[in-house]
């Protein structure tokens, strides 16, 4: 017995996983695991510098029998005089009245009783009794799901303190010669031993399998999840300095980087860089792994890519953009209802969406100081030919570009320019009287406009980003 407290004392001080002064809660549910660990941290109690209390949930599955399992644990924290508290949730009803899986029903039932308990009576530490097998079971599930094979973590942050795993380095088979030495009562759950449920199938033909293969294999996977735990931890944090590092954020707080920034990331680190992209839209972990996987391979592959423009549909109504050298998240329904065509009356600031157009003759006094960032042209066209009316682009437009012989289509004048997507689907046009594109402001405009002032009556042309006048 000695080496084997020794083994989880050991455990405990190289993760840290309770400071001396933790008030610890150990979930207990009765079966041998738990009691073990029960008695464990309650004989440790003064070593460690650690108050130790036991909570006990009914899922009321099992009727009289389910609510004896409660006695064992509270006899066994009377004989250690540790405070005992029992919660009853009535699952059968919750299924019956709100449907969904029994076991995840089940989980989320136990850890709200703990997370209340642990508030309630301020506890900093939950105890559960997770052991080298049940690791192991962890990542077969996982590797069985396509997800990344970490398997439970050590110790992980709950509510306003943490869930801690101190018997992950025993078998389960040390755990019956611990109770059987410390004369311990325990109760075995009868629904254990069925197929119902993944974990359960893993634990009777997979793992006898494995084990008499090699009688190690659970405690190795215990020292591989905990080196690959820390490996994980060190990558994200280095994905996660990068990745701050090359974005910024939209006015509607999405995501946006340039291509080249993030190439020159470390190959290793760019898959993850790109969840973290994709962190800001949804939860992965309720995602199907499979598709998860399967859109950051997709990603990256056209982030790579540097031929032309990309859009890929993501989840929640966002979407991936590749234009020529910037890669962004949008939203997938762009408003363009507000983008209605409106006339240019002669004289007068108009405002369509963030920019502001002018319009004047040239030699008119009321022009006020231009300011830098103005995009500034002069035209003639006959009085037949106004006023100008701006509007979204249209399939078929088309407009003649000074030094050429034909009509250019404006969607081709776009992608020439490295316009945007996002940008081409909100991009005005100036149109004369007669319907005919004249200008795609702040990108082309047509032969009729020049950037110096031209001789006889002509009319000056104003293009500006920003407020409302």
């Amino acid at each position: 017995m000695k080496s084997l407290q020794q083994k989880v004392l050991k455990f405990i001080d190289k993760q840290t996983l309770i400071p001396p002064g933790s008030r610890v809660l150990v979930a207990c549910s009765g079966g041998v695991d738990s009691m073990a660990l029960l008695h464990f941290l309650a004989t440790h109690q003064q070593s460690l510098v650690i108050e130790v209390a036991a909570i006990h949930v009914d899922h009321m599955l099992r009727g009289v029998e389910s609510a004896e399992d409660a006695s064992v644990v509270k006899q066994l924290c009377k004989e250690f005089g540790l405070p005992f508290y029992s919660e009853q949730v009535p699952i059968p009803a919750i299924l019956e009245s709100q449907g969904g899986n029994m076991q995840q029903v089940c989980r989320q039932q136990r850890y709200a009783c703990f997370e209340q308990t642990m508030e309630s009576e301020r506890f900093t530490v939950l105890a559960t009794a997770h052991h080298a097998e049940d690791q192991l079971e962890t990542v077969l599930i996982q590797l069985s799901k396509g997800q990344s094979l970490n398997g439970m973590p050590i110790q992980r942050l709950f509510h306003s303190g943490k869930i801690i795993r101190p018997f992950l380095p025993l078998k389960k088979s040390e755990l019956y010669t611990y109770a059987s030495y410390h004369k311990i009562n325990f109760r075995e759950d009868p629904s254990n031993q069925q197929d119902n449920y993944l974990r359960n199938r893993m634990r009777h033909h997979i793992l006898p399998i494995l084990i008499d293969e090699n009688p190690s294999v659970a405690v190795n996977t215990v020292r591989q999840t905990e080196q690959q735990q820390a490996d994980e931890l060190l990558l994200n944090e280095l994905a996660d300095q990068h990745w701050r590092s090359i974005v910024t954020y939209t006015d509607e707080q999405l995501p946006s980087f340039q291509r080249e920034a993030f190439l020159a990331i470390p190959y290793a680190l760019q898959k993850r860089v790109i969840q973290l992209l994709l962190k800001c839209l949804t939860n992965p972990a309720t995602e199907n792994a499979e598709w998860h996987f399967a859109l950051v391979d997709e990603l990256l592959q056209h982030i790579t890519n540097s031929a032309g423009n990309i859009t890929i549909d993501l989840a929640y109504g966002y979407r991936f953009v590749r234009e020529y050298d910037k890669l962004l998240i949008t939203k997938m329904d762009i408003d363009t209802a507000s983008l209605r065509p409106k006339v240019l009356a002669k004289g007068t600031w108009h405002t369509w969406g963030n920019i502001q157009f002018y319009w004047h003759h040239a030699n008119a006094h009321m022009i006020e100081e231009l300011l830098p960032s103005d995009e500034v042209r002069y035209f003639q066209l006959p009085e037949s030919e106004l006023p100008l009316t701006v509007r979204l682009r249209m399939t078929g437009d088309r407009m003649l570009i000074k030094g050429m012989s034909e009509t250019k289509r404006v969607k081709r004048i776009l992608i020439d320019e490295k316009i945007g997507i996002r940008q081409r689907q909100q991009q005005p046009v100036i149109t004369t009287a007669s319907g005919t594109v004249c200008a795609v402001p702040g990108v082309r405009y047509s032969e009729m406009f020049s950037h110096r002032q031209l001789e006889g009556d002509s009319y000056i042309w104003i293009t500006r980003e920003g407020e409302t006048r």
